[in-house]
């Protein structure tokens, strides 16, 4: 029997239809979904929005992930360390080594402890524990979307959110295993903690933000610049607020340093009980490279990286042939924060041109704009690889400011949709507005990259060790990579994760050689496939006699040789 519908009609008003159920059913999900999005403060169309972002970023993420990141030397060592600590139950101290030359040091160990419970359960599985990364860098996009939006409004949310999601810089970063690819959800979380701690004026989320600086820092040395921001808008903060309240914003600061600190707590401790070996590594350590260049050149180099590098991904897709796009997405962008920070508040009579900016996005683009000229400027002057003009095999020397540079270019849009360039034109801005992110999406789309990697990512590897155990006399093999400083674990994991040792050479009746032979021109070892991997044979191992009984390319730039001991 069908329950009694009460639904009575307000005077004036036309009473719902019963005569479909299925329609009444909707209205209703719709009208609580409404409401639930209307206790956030956040309206239905623009959750729709930010969904559909999310989806977006997701498949551009996922599409073909366990051949999507490059498998080399960096993501063997990586998961070789991370699988030792599984196997020995031992959490490390160091993370991965901040160069291959010269005095060793090393980033913080966060990287691995964030991805050991992952490869207990997934037995060392590499697919499983790029899908962990992926979904840090699906983070990025709602943090970045509250940020901008509390900043600028829902055009700067929508705009923020949808950049980051096609940014081909995020994107990289968040289909491969390497520990400077979780610097920028660190960011996000540092940024979105900071700017939720001012707005909110509730110091609780100095925590939030001190835990993403941890992140970020820990993940690569260079994201310790974040500090500067950081404390500088504590500082502020801090000096703002009446007396009353600083004490409580004091305790709830020393709360997120004592996190901070926490983190890289193994790391003190093992610095103070063996004489500083790091500090003394890092003093000792001078960067490769042509000398410096002016600090103009320096500092205008060091802009048109940061600033491209999340839009465009110069000039990782060619010095020259993605210069253009580079200086043009730079330009923009320090264009529109001028004109956002500068006249984007001045109110002109005739009505034309007018951003009616309230004193808290003032506030935000303040920081935002601030924070990149400080991490920027310090970057630059510091880092040479920052300020070169060349490509590098990866930017992760300024990965920490790409947050910020998307959080400006949302904020530049929100400006640009508010604004009325043609007088008599109330909705030119608008116009101007989507154009301007159409074309920031357009080429971030056209830089993307590839499906699969150059080197066929872990399947290939995964490949490559399959032959190479064919080719194995034993369980026992050496394993060793030419030039010597890098070290052969792009297939050595796959090898230890099948079960193989991987012995001293000496020791062995299997030797396997892994050379790259433009590093092996580069150092004078002679080519790869004969005479880089003899002429070591002869210096290592003399004595002993090996004949070769395989050679092949797993990859481009890579030679694998298989020697076995003559009797």
């Amino acid at each position: 029997m069908r329950e009694h519908d009460s639904t009575v009609a307000e005077p004036g008003t036309r009473k719902p239809s019963t005569g479909n159920p299925t329609a009444l059913r909707r209205r209703r999900g719709a009208t609580r979904l409404a409401g639930v999005f209307g206790r956030l403060g956040v309206p239905t169309f623009e959750w729709a929005g930010v969904v559909f972002i999310m989806l977006l970023a997701a498949v551009a993420r996922f599409v073909n992930l366990p051949a999507r990141g490059i498998w080399d030397s960096d993501q063997g060592f990586e998961l070789g360390a991370i699988w030792n600590a599984v196997q020995t139950h031992q959490l490390p101290i160091y993370g991965s080594p901040a160069f291959t030359t010269g005095p060793a040091f090393h980033h913080g160990a966060l990287f691995y402890d964030l991805l050991i419970p992952v490869s207990w359960i997934s037995q060392g599985n590499p697919t499983v524990m790029v899908v962990e990364i992926v979904l840090f860098g699906l983070a990025v996009v709602p943090l970045v979307w509250w940020t901008a939006r509390s900043i600028g409004g829902t055009a700067a949310g929508l705009a923020a959110a949808l950049l980051t999601a096609v940014s081909p810089a995020l994107i990289d970063n968040s289909t491969f295993l390497w520990n400077p690819t979780l610097v920028e959800p660190g960011a996000a979380l540092a940024c979105f903690g900071a700017w939720q701690a001012w707005r909110t004026r509730d110091a609780r989320w100095w925590v939030v933000a001190a835990a993403g600086t941890a992140l970020a820092s820990q993940s690569h040395l260079t994201g310790l610049v974040l500090l500067f921001p950081m404390a500088a808008l504590f500082l502020v903060d801090l000096r703002r607020g009446p007396a009353k309240t600083r004490r409580r914003l004091a305790a709830w600061g020393i709360a997120g340093v004592g996190l901070f600190v926490l983190t890289w707590l193994p790391w003190i401790v093992n610095e103070l009980s063996h004489g500083f070996v790091e500090t003394r590594a890092m003093l000792q350590f001078s960067q490769d490279g042509p000398p410096a260049l002016d600090p103009f050149s320096r500092l205008f180099i060091g802009f048109t990286r940061v600033l491209a590098y999340p839009f465009t991904s110069w000039p990782l897709n060619g010095v020259l042939a993605g210069l253009p796009a580079a200086l043009a997405a730079a330009t923009a962008i320090v264009a529109g924060m001028i004109w956002r920070l500068t006249g984007a508040f001045a109110r002109r009579r005739d009505g034309s041109a007018v951003v009616d900016g309230s004193s808290l996005e003032r506030q935000g683009l303040t920081f935002v704009v601030g924070s990149i000229v400080l991490m920027t400027t310090i970057l630059a002057l510091v880092i040479r690889a920052v300020s070169q003009f060349s490509d590098l095999n990866q930017e992760q020397y300024h990965s920490v400011v790409d947050v910020f540079a998307i959080l400006a270019a949302g904020l530049l849009v929100s400006g640009l949709w508010r604004a009325r360039p043609l007088k008599r034109r109330p909705n030119s801005g608008r116009a101007v507005a989507v154009v301007v992110l159409t074309c920031l999406v357009a080429v971030g789309v056209a830089n993307w990259p590839p499906l699969t990697a150059a080197d066929g990512g872990w399947p290939a590897a995964q490949s490559a060790a399959q032959r190479l155990e064919n080719d194995a006399g034993g369980r026992d093999v050496a394993l060793v990579a030419l030039p010597t400083f890098i070290s052969g674990d792009a297939y050595g994991y796959p090898l230890k994760l099948d079960g193989y040792r991987l012995v001293d050479p000496a020791g062995s009746g299997t030797l396997i050689v892994l050379c790259y032979p433009s590093w092996a021109h580069k150092w004078s070892l002679g080519d790869c496939g004969g005479a880089a991997e003899s002429a070591w044979i002869a210096s290592n191992l003399s004595g002993r006699r090996y004949s070769r009984v395989d050679e092949w390319q797993p990859a481009p730039d890579r030679v694998l040789s298989v020697y076995r001991l003559s009797p």
